[in-house]
């Protein structure tokens, strides 16, 4: 029986090569490498397509332009922070991992929004590269809206208890019972706990518990990420041909391979319940995203669907949780409050969505938490057709635009910007014309963290209810403070903008004041 293996901290193959029948590397290395160079030559002599400003153009004697995409990799946030104060309303030209956009000003926002001739899925997939044999689980899927806004957000009455149930299971098994201070991996933690909560709801009990799945869908992910950054750095129209001939591509279509083969069992079993039921003249027992996704027609294998909807789903609500756990730690005036707030209000009306709502003080720590530290720096379209905007401006079909979210740290759209103020959306709740913009899963041209309009992120209202119940088992059943070390910043990573994975908080369990279990749901 082959079992997975340990992810390993380089980037050496450690699946077995016999999973799957791969193109290798041709030994004629150096006609690779001249074709390489012929390559460079030929894209960098391509010229501007633009007259606008550009903020980070090729420095003198480059001839390509991986080391501008390199300096913007880590210096992303000084880029686009320079950018809206060089240029303030006018647009510009930028060069990033997702190609060269034109980056838009804030105040635009509200003429795409609903524009529907500007498009993020297909933006999405080709910046991930789902077009790529192998990527299947990064391909930016039409059905993922779909199911998430026609199942999902209508079912978060009805998973509010399994998601309780499993974050109480989950929360134990890794924070332990152990009233002694121990050493919390916030973010490695944070991950593990949110895809446990996730796939109980998009998998069922059974399968988000499973192991052997959960790495192998973790591996995948991994060497995605990995093979991503390496096509990123070649020119688009270069990637459908070479990625057959790059080892960490051929790495992911292993790994794909070996997911596929995990969860494989599971769906057979699963489609002789349904059928054995059908038979009957039942419906079937399962209400999961494994058979949404059948319900809405999608005909992509399950283990793609389920790792696309995990990378687009568990990443984003780690990333805020994880930061949100920081802040609160930075702040322990909170816990008291949090905690008298999370009481008062599940006391009165037990774990219900109705009651997650009224944790305003909280919605608030994690919508200030998302103002300081979105995970994306901007947010991007691409041009379906060409277009206009309202300010003259055209766009040509194939074209990709964004909105910078810097603005956010301005002190022209929010007092004392730069400073975390857990209350300054409990305020806003209580100023006229401002309160609907003050929840979390309001998105506005002010508060981008889930971006806007059409395409917002259709499953924030999922995520910010995910949080919430987490954060109500930490808070009652666990005390956390920050180490004597310096918490290490956030990480920029292009337009990602990423929680520090090696951030670390001290945790130890407390005796909480309301037993879960006992709880209306």
């Amino acid at each position: 029986m082959e079992t997975f293996p340990a992810i390993d901290a380089d980037n050496r193959s450690v699946l077995n090569s016999d999973f799957v029948s791969i193109p290798h590397a041709p030994s004629y290395l150096l006609s690779y490498a001249l074709v390489l160079l012929a390559v460079v030559i030929v894209y960098s002599s391509r010229g501007k397509s633009s007259q606008l400003a550009e903020i980070n153009p090729r420095d003198t004697f480059e001839f390509s332009n991986i080391p501008r995409l390199r300096r913007f990799i880590s210096n992303s946030v000084e880029v686009l922070t320079a950018g809206a104060t060089q240029y303030l309303s006018k647009p510009y030209r930028l060069f990033c991992e997702w190609g060269e956009l034109t980056i838009l000003p804030p105040e635009s926002v509200n003429d795409i929004r609903s524009d529907r001739r500007f498009d993020f899925t297909t933006a999405a997939s080709d910046d991930t590269h789902g077009y790529i044999p192998g990527f299947n689980g990064t391909m930016s899927d039409p059905f993922i809206v779909k199911v998430v806004s026609r199942h999902l957000t209508k079912a978060l009455t009805k998973v509010t208890a399994p998601l309780s149930e499993e974050a109480a299971i989950v929360i134990q098994k890794i924070a332990t019972d152990s009233p002694e201070w121990r050493v919390f991996n916030v973010q490695e933690n944070i991950m593990s706990i949110v895809s446990r909560m996730s796939s109980r709801v998009f998998m069922g009990e059974e399968l988000c518990r499973d192991d052997e799945w959960n790495k192998a869908s973790e591996y995948y992910a991994l060497k995605a990420f990995q093979a991503g950054h390496v096509l990123d750095e070649i020119p688009r129209w270069l990637r459908p041909y070479i990625h057959w001939f790059l080892p960490c591509c051929q790495e992911v279509r292993r790994a794909l391979s070996f997911a596929r083969k995990q969860l494989a069992p599971h769906i057979e079993r699963r489609e002789k319940i349904k059928a054995a039921a059908l038979a009957r003249g039942e419906k079937s027992p399962f209400d999961d995203g494994i058979e949404w996704f059948a319900q809405a027609g999608s005909t992509r294998q399950p283990a793609d669907v389920q790792i696309a909807l995990s990378l687009v789903a568990n990443h984003t609500t780690t990333d805020l949780f994880s930061e949100a756990m920081i802040n609160i730690a930075a702040h322990p005036e909170l816990f008291q409050l949090l905690r008298e707030e999370v009481i008062r209000v599940l006391g009165e009306q037990g774990l219900t969505k109705t009651a997650l709502y009224e944790l305003k003080l909280m919605d608030s720590v994690l919508k200030e938490t998302q103002r300081l530290k979105p995970i994306l720096l901007a947010w991007k379209r691409i041009a379906l057709e060409d277009t206009t905007l309202p300010n003259g401006m055209t766009f040509k079909k194939g074209k990709k635009l964004a909105v910078g979210v810097t603005h956010m740290w301005s002190d022209e759209y929010y007092k004392g910007a730069k400073t975390f103020d857990p209350y300054r959306f409990l305020r806003m709740r209580e100023t006229p014309g401002e309160e609907h913009m003050a929840h979390l899963v309001s998105t506005s041209q002010n508060h981008l963290g889930f971006g806007h309009g059409v395409h917002a992120c259709p499953g924030r209202f999922f995520a910010s209810n995910e949080i919430k119940i987490a954060l109500c088992h930490l808070l009652l059943k666990y005390d956390w403070k920050l180490t004597e070390s310096a918490q290490p910043p956030p990480v920029p990573n292009g337009m990602f903008y990423n929680s520090n994975p090696t951030a670390k908080l001290l945790i130890r369990r407390r005796k909480g004041e309301l037993d879960f279990s006992t709880l209306d749901y």
